[in-house]
């Protein structure tokens, strides 16, 4: 019997891109079928069996959709209604190029030119809005998600923007300074709006092996890299376009690109597989990596699991897997010098700080958030967070939830501050040995499940469902500290406390109750301290209106 396990008959979706998770497929049977009975453009789209069941991407039209399933001799229809999302703000897609460059880098024989890459920044884009409303919904928050800027087709709009530099030009900046570059020319432009967040991909990323030297670890690859970028913070995420030859070109060729187990010729290609080698994480890898700046752009930080830590490498494989496993780690980050070395990483940087208006001010390095599964009557977190997709849905067996994903870890993103401050250095702990850790932790069988840690910590889900650019929300006041009481006229959704490094360790929510306008925080609830003098608290209301950057001293 063929069951949708991640979607219910009749749900309203705000994303344009439908993920479907089919189970209960026939034994003989190699491949299913899905057709969309209500777009008359399209045909039915085959997809490929693997152990039980198939995962397929089905692109909506506006209004109801009915999706007929077929797998042999089985049959099963579900409707799902595509209402987009009609709010002010949205995300702007922008494809940077050079004076004298606008191909990215690929194999030779592989079309490069912009209007390939456009075609694979739309694709990419579309994926990232499904796996928020994806994963906000395992968390019972939601099937909420950003919008973008969509053409008459209904698909993301990419524009593109040349920078005055040459590419040798270019690859003599610091990441730093070619973010800032990148800020100037959008905001120069037609392009700059308050109601926007950017994500820029930089044409100029080169990786170059003329000695043919057998690399493996991330840092080996990236002293070959030229023009590689991947900053992320207030308005603005810029990343590299090193990997971009794996991406998919369009939505149908997802999910095999995503499988692709074709080696990666370093000789020529960057790998930028969290060491695993192949396209197919090499896709999951970059396209994780976008999600990740993105996100810091809708003030996520860095958390000790999940997409703000290293679980973004995952990416493909929370797509291309019927069945999900998971794996945490229980302890505090404070407590474990094994996890704070393994959250550090040459291709993760601290934040920047980037305006509409381009004010610059002293950021605080990277916010990071920690969390917990909800509990009542107020959700109090360590480090520990719930699987998604294992939690109950109304109306469905247990047999029919999909199982859920896991852990990472990672550092942060490098901050931009005004030329008399002084940075922060980065963290100093060895990068991992990033081979050995896949090689140890990702040769798991799919019958029983695959271990991903594509997901969101949980505090960071919460902070997204209530955010200003996933939701119809009014303007007002950011929520108040006084002393120990946070306030709101909005009602409190969350509360963060982060150390001296953003790193949150504990938080507190009311979700699945009435948000208190005012909340005295109850510090012996804490159970782990930093050893900082000063923690920082984050607050987030109903109206998604933030409260970041307010230090206390470490309650005695």
């Amino acid at each position: 019997m063929l069951v949708v396990t991640n979607i219910q008959d009749g749900e309203v979706v705000t994303h344009r891109l439908c993920l479907l998770r089919v189970v209960g497929t026939q034994p003989e049977a190699t491949c299913g079928a899905i057709h969309n009975q209500s777009d008359n453009s399209r045909n039915g789209t085959l997809w490929k069996i693997y152990n039980g069941g198939f995962n397929a991407l089905v692109p909506l039209v506006d209004g109801k959709n009915y999706l007929r399933i077929i797998c042999g001799t089985e049959e099963a229809s579900i409707q799902v209604e595509y209402r987009p999302l009609k709010i002010p703000r949205f995300i702007r897609l922008v494809y940077i190029t050079c004076l004298n460059e606008e191909k990215f880098q690929g194999p030779h024989s592989m079309e490069r030119s912009p209007n390939t890459a456009v075609r694979k920044i739309q694709t990419g884009a579309l994926i990232l809005q499904t796996f928020v409303a994806e994963t906000l919904a395992a968390e019972g928050l939601g099937r909420r998600t950003f919008c973008f800027e969509l053409d008459k087709e209904g698909n993301p709009i990419v524009h593109v923007v040349q920078l005055p530099l040459t590419i040798k030009e270019a690859h003599k900046f610091t990441e730093e300074r070619l973010w800032e570059t990148a800020a100037l020319q959008i905001l120069s432009s037609h392009l700059a709006d308050k109601n926007c967040k950017y994500v820029a991909f930089f044409c100029g990323t080169r990786f170059s092996n003329p000695d043919k030297l057998n690399v493996k670890h991330e840092a080996e690859i990236m002293e070959l890299t030229k023009g590689h970028v991947s900053l992320g913070g207030g308005g603005l995420a810029l990343v590299g376009t090193g990997a971009l030859y794996s991406w998919a070109t369009n939505v149908e060729d997802v999910m095999e690109a995503m499988r692709d187990n074709t080696p990666v010729d370093t000789n020529s290609l960057l790998d930028f597989s969290g060491g695993r080698g192949t396209w197919g994480a090499c896709y999951g890898t970059h396209l994780g990596s976008v999600l990740h700046e993105l996100a810091h752009t809708l003030d996520l930080g860095h958390t000790p699991h999940g997409i703000m830590a290293r679980g973004f490498e995952d990416l493909h494989v929370f797509f291309t897997t019927t069945k999900l496993t998971s794996d945490y780690l229980p302890q505090s980050p404070h407590h474990s010098a094994i996890m704070r070395q393994s959250m550090s990483s040459s291709l993760i940087k601290e934040s920047v700080t980037f305006t509409t208006d381009f004010v610059r001010k002293i950021p605080l390095d990277n916010i990071n958030m920690t969390v917990e599964p909800p509990k009542e009557p107020i959700a109090s977190s360590g480090v520990y967070s719930p699987p998604i997709f294992t939690r109950r849905y109304p109306n469905r067996r247990d047999s029919d939830a999909s199982p859920g994903s896991p852990l990472a870890q990672e550092d942060s993103i490098s901050s931009q501050m005004p030329k008399n401050a002084c940075s922060r250095p980065l963290l100093n702990a060895p990068s991992p040995n990033l081979s050995t850790h896949f090689s140890n932790n990702n040769k798991f069988s799919e019958v029983d499940g695959s271990k991903c840690r594509a997901f969101w910590a949980r505090s960071s889900a919460v902070i997204l469902a209530f955010h200003k650019w996933l939701n119809e929300v009014t303007h007002g006041e950011p929520p108040e500290l006084k002393g120990s009481v946070v306030c709101s006229t909005a009602g409190i959704r969350v509360v963060e406390l982060r150390d001296m490094h953003t790193m949150a360790f504990h938080h507190w929510e009311f979700v699945t109750r009435p948000p208190p306008p005012v909340l005295h925080l109850p510090w012996a609830q804490v159970p782990h301290w930093p050893p900082d003098t000063h923690i920082e608290v984050v607050a987030q209301d109903t109206q998604g209106n933030l409260l970041k950057g307010c230090f206390v001293p470490r309650p005695l």
